[in-house]
């Protein structure tokens, strides 16, 4: 089994890959912004996974739990807004994984 912080790259890298064969110029100003909100909430998740695994201490890993879950629990909210860049495969595929990734936040 992989660690978080690999899956957690794997999954951004997955979700840009979808976002590069979006046509920005075609979305709204709101779309735009929720897209943009949605790869710094992405980065930030991945960058708290990483710290989680990192922690030297159970008090800083319960830290970066609680901030990883939080922006993972964005991602997933602005991943659903985001109905007209990914399909229903996409959010499955994404649901599931954020599922697993805040699962091994413990």
């Amino acid at each position: 089994m992989q660690n978080l912080t690999t899956t957690a790259a794997q999954f951004e890298r997955r979700v840009k890959a979808v976002l590069r064969h979006c046509d920005i110029e075609a979305l709204t100003v709101s779309e735009k912004d929720n897209i943009s909100r949605f790869k710094t909430a992405l980065h930030e998740a991945k960058l708290d996974i990483r710290d989680y695994e990192y922690a030297e201490s159970r008090d800083e890993q319960l830290k970066w739990a609680k901030i990883g879950r939080h922006n993972l629990a964005v991602v997933n909210t602005l991943m659903l807004r985001l109905d007209t860049v990914f399909g229903a495969a996409d959010v499955a595929e994404f649901g599931a994984t954020i599922d697993q990734l805040q699962t091994g936040l413990e």
